[in-house]
C-alpha cells in the first residue's frame, strides 16, 4: 500500500517520536497539566496513523516549550488505538483509489513521475 509517514524521531525503545513547538506558551500549558486529554484532535489522529503506517503499538507524543525556564519539554505515551486502526484499514484503501481516478481524470498515473 502506498503509505508513509514522518516520525520527528525514532526512540531507543524503538517507539516514534512527535514533537510540536506549540505557538504560545498558554498551549504549552495546556498539554502540561491535561496531558493525554489535551493532545488536538488532528495530532492525535497523526499520532494514531504513525502508528498504523509502522505498525507500532505506542508513540511518544512531545511538546517543546523554549520560553519556560524550566520542564519545557513535556511528554506523554499515546497507546495504539485500535479503533484509528479499524478507521485506517477502511479509509485509506479507499482514499488511495478516489486518488488514482482523480489523477486518470487529467491524464497521471501515480508512481509515472519517478519514471
Amino acid at each position: 500500500m502506498r503509505t508513509a509517514c514522518s516520525p520527528d524521531g525514532l526512540c531507543s525503545d524503538g517507539n516514534g517520536l512527535e514533537l510540536k513547538c506549540p505557538f504560545t506558551s498558554r498551549d504549552f500549558m495546556k498539554f502540561r497539566l491535561g496531558g493525554f486529554e489535551a493532545i488536538k484532535s488532528a495530532y492525535m489522529a497523526q499520532v494514531q496513523y504513525s502508528m498504523w503506517v509502522t505498525r507500532k503499538d505506542a508513540w511518544y507524543f512531545a511538546n517543546y516549550d523554549p520560553r519556560m525556564k524550566r520542564e519545557g519539554l513535556h511528554y506523554v505515551v499515546v497507546e495504539r488505538d485500535e479503533n484509528y486502526m479499524a478507521s485506517f484499514d477502511e479509509m485509506v484503501p479507499e482514499f488511495i483509489e478516489k486518488m488514482d481516478e482523480a489523477l486518470a481524470e487529467i491524464g497521471f498515473v501515480f508512481g509515472e513521475q519517478w519514471r
